[in-house]
């Protein structure tokens, strides 16, 4: 088999090796297999922690996308087998709207409906979607960091050469996979922790991370794992409603990027995000944006994660 052009970009989530791709598993050298589940390679720490804590909702995604062929679930059972993991789901975090395209949903009319409607507004015209827009151009290469639904997919496929959609959720990046295929560019996924971004250093133009950040435990290796990937001249696009990172400063993370050598190109704050989740449901957040690049670096140092690639 030919080997994908993910396979030139993509690492060993723990040793940072190289891999070889076949039709079902991409192997390290050093570290042995992980799964490729619908041309979906699970990059990951633990491939067999991950397909017995998330067996049920791996081969409900797979069914869901039509590829739960004989050889794919039994690469599925192979992984899981021997581990007693408590069963999970994804916890995939999106609106219908979010999920589909779709309409927004109209709030019900009332008291609230003016001031609503200025919000809306505002998030339409000046909210993270507008900004992110904003700072779109050409790239060769891009990736969606926890791509969830793939709201932004379509944009960033339509900016990049070739584009990979990220995430813990093996439903979310096929939704991203296949949002993102309806626009030109070359899309490919993988299932992957930010925390230990399995990526060949020094190859990516562009970082999308939208509204994740403060969700990590440890967002600082997602910094430094980000840094790594990211050519000299490349860019890291964050938004996040949470920029205190569940302190009560809201400049840790603009800090954080600066301790993970970064520079700062910009910032925005207050940025209006309204989810509308039914018409009667609506969550208002106040985002901060941050465009960064890594700052020139001056030496090679290596990582302190529990996945190393080697810097």
């Amino acid at each position: 088999m030919k080997n994908p052009w993910w396979s030139a970009v993509l690492r060993c989530p723990r040793c940072g090796g190289a891999l070889d791709v076949g039709p079902h598993l991409a192997r390290c050298g050093a570290c042995g297999p992980y799964p490729v589940l619908g041309d979906v390679p699970v990059l990951v720490v633990d491939p067999s922690e991950y397909c017995a804590t998330f067996h049920d909702a791996i081969l409900a995604a797979l069914a869901e996308q039509g590829l739960a062929e004989r050889a794919v679930v039994a690469v599925v059972e192979a992984f899981a087998r021997g581990r007693s993991e408590p069963a999970r789901g994804f916890g995939d975090d999106w609106t219908a709207h979010e999920a589909s395209g779709d309409a927004e949903p109209i709030p019900v009319k009332g008291p609230a409906t003016r001031a609503l409607s200025a919000l809306l507004r505002a998030t339409r015209e000046d909210g993270p979607a507008r900004w992110l827009e904003g700072k779109m151009h050409p790239v060769k290469l891009a990736l969606e960091a926890a791509c969830g639904a793939g709201e932004r997919s379509g944009l960033l496929a339509t900016h990049a050469e070739r584009l990979l959609v990220g995430d813990l959720s093996l439903r979310a990046v096929f939704r991203a996979r296949a949002r993102a295929a309806r626009h030109d560019g070359d899309v490919a996924g993988v299932v992957m922790d930010a925390e230990t971004l399995p990526l060949k250093r020094g190859t990516l133009d562009l970082v999308v991370a939208e509204h994740v950040v403060d969700l990590l435990d440890e967002p600082f290796e997602f910094l430094e794992r980000a840094r790594a990937a990211l050519r000299e001249q490349g860019v890291l696009l964050i938004t996040t409603p949470e920029p205190s990172l569940g302190s009560e400063d809201d400049g840790a993370l603009e800090r954080l990027a600066v301790r993970a050598k970064f520079r700062v190109q910009e910032r925005r704050d207050g940025l209006p995000w309204l989810r509308l989740n039914s018409s009667r449901f609506v969550e208002c957040y106040l985002v901060q944006a941050l465009a960064v690049s890594p700052a020139p670096r001056r030496g090679r140092r290596s990582f302190r994660t529990a996945g190393r690639i080697p810097a």
